[in-house]
């Protein structure tokens, strides 16, 4: 027991609200939540065992006082200050609209990006004196080799035709394909070739940032989803004797959000329920978790 204290940073016979400010502390100070995506798996596995036996140090010692506790305040005082109910659904859907909110605001930034971009593309157009209709045009060198790329492609329609059958319908349809993009070169107005070159250069930039665009976007959603998807994982890896009703208690309603989420994957998840005994509340939570993991982020819950 003198061990558990130490682990929270207090002294024997704390009282069981000292014993929760200091658990909320270092929920804050020591939770894996708080390691950067890119901390090595080792030291990350250090700080999930240290916050393992945090977690249980709490669970034990709200479960076992040592200490005379004082007696309870009156009913108009303790029910102005109750402790919260688990598994609350106006708080848990609160984090739901949290993380949804997280992801909206990366795809918006990354629709900010995009028409930045864009509006780069119309200043550095406008200093060569260009226009955006601009950017279809071709030099001639580059119309005609075109031109006959697409005409040597469309006599590949003939082995379909020579087949007969189905490949005949191919080669038609091939064909038609070949001549109207052929149409649609011949129709191209021409520049001279350095505003050709300027037009190329302008196009390779504006797709390379993009494409860069894309990829941060993508980094900054697959970053939260890992980070989700670790914290589910470390709770359904939690025995189930440290899963009581004091410790769900003391976790952060995001915590308990993700805690239903692995409620609801683990294997024993009825005798989960039977150890927290929080009957109604635990099915309430259940019943949410299923709802509300539809339109969570994708995850296939």
């Amino acid at each position: 027991m003198n061990h558990y204290y130490e682990l929270l940073g207090l002294t024997p016979g704390a009282s069981k609200t000292d014993i929760k400010a200091a658990y909320r502390r270092l929920c804050i100070e020591c939770h894996p939540d708080t390691l950067p995506p890119n901390t090595p798996k080792k030291a990350r596995h250090i700080v999930e065992e240290h916050f393992k036996q945090i977690n249980e140090a709490y669970a034990y010692l709200m479960e076992h006082p040592s200490v005379y506790e004082p007696p309870q305040e009156s009913a108009q005082s303790s029910q102005a200050e109750a402790p919260r109910s688990i598994f609350d659904p106006v708080r848990m859907d609160a984090v739901r609209r949290q993380l949804e909110a997280e992801r909206k605001e990366i795809e918006q930034q990354y629709q900010q990006t995009l028409e930045d971009i864009h509006h780069h593309q119309h200043q550095t157009l406008t200093r060569h004196g260009l226009k955006v209709a601009d950017l279809d045009k071709m030099d001639l060198p580059t119309k005609i080799s075109t031109a006959l790329g697409l005409i040597v492609l469309s006599l590949l329609s003939l082995a379909g035709v020579a087949l007969g059958g189905f490949f005949m319908f191919l080669g038609i349809g091939w064909l038609i394909f070949c001549g109207l993009a052929l149409w649609g070169v011949l129709l191209t107005d021409t520049v001279n070739s350095s505003t050709y070159e300027v037009i190329c250069e302008i196009k390779k930039a504006t797709a390379e940032a993009k494409t860069r665009a894309s990829k941060h976007r993508q980094q900054r959603l697959q970053d939260q989803e890992v980070l989700i998807r670790q914290r589910v994982d470390y709770f359904k890896l939690l025995p189930i004797t440290i899963l009581s009703d004091s410790f769900v208690e003391g976790l952060s309603d995001r915590d308990q959000f993700f805690l239903l989420l692995a409620i609801k994957e683990r294997e024993d998840a009825e005798q989960l329920v039977r150890n927290l005994q929080m009957g109604a509340k635990i099915a309430v939570g259940i019943g949410l978790v299923f709802t509300i993991s539809r339109f969570f982020l994708g995850f296939p819950f």
